[in-house]
């Protein structure tokens, strides 16, 4: 890879970095507990960077974002705790866009690909959780988890429907 694709992609992979911290810090100081009243439900449209990262840049950059994200949410805003649901979360719902694009390809739809990113992230997070409080009980609100998640990732894929195309065109623009 020459010097300028590198540096194209560094810039691209911060440019993704800055728009998750900004949309993280966002629904930080939003609480959906008056529509769902589940602690920690987000939208999770931080996660809409990493994911169109992972299909306009490459996955490494995709995996740099899921893991700097709460390293910088941490330093600046939270506390140990969120920073391992956060990240333990974040890694699942990565291994999960991971794998689901190396099984199906290009053939699932970005709605699928958040919907499923989104239960994995909540799974990771009840097993954090559960490690964390040394109790298995949290175990018991993961269907609850995985729908409120199916709901938001539907929402996350619907803007993944809308920005990424728009994120290819403006970067196969500039390169023709």
């Amino acid at each position: 890879m020459h010097l300028q694709d590198r540096i194209i992609r560094y810039v691209y992979t911060a440019l993704f970095l800055a728009i998750s911290l900004v949309v993280s810090i966002i629904e930080a100081s939003f609480s959906f507990s008056a529509l769902i009243s589940l602690p920690g439900v987000k939208l999770g449209l931080c996660n809409v960077a990493t994911t169109a990262a992972f299909y306009v840049i490459d996955k490494k950059s995709a995996f740099y974002i899921t893991v700097c994200r709460p390293v910088f949410m941490f330093l600046l805003f939270s506390n140990p705790f969120s920073f391992v649901m956060s990240l333990t979360g974040g890694l699942f719902a990565y291994a999960s866009l991971f794998l689901t694009r190396k099984m199906y390809g290009k053939s699932i739809s970005f709605c699928a690909v958040s919907c499923i990113g989104a239960v994995f992230h909540s799974i990771g997070q009840c097993i954090a959780a559960s490690v964390v409080m040394g109790n298995s009980a949290i175990f018991a609100y993961l269907p609850l988890f995985a729908a409120a998640s199916s709901i938001m990732g539907s929402i996350s894929g619907v803007v993944m429907n809308i920005v990424i195309p728009q994120i290819k065109m403006q970067n196969m623009s500039k390169e023709g």
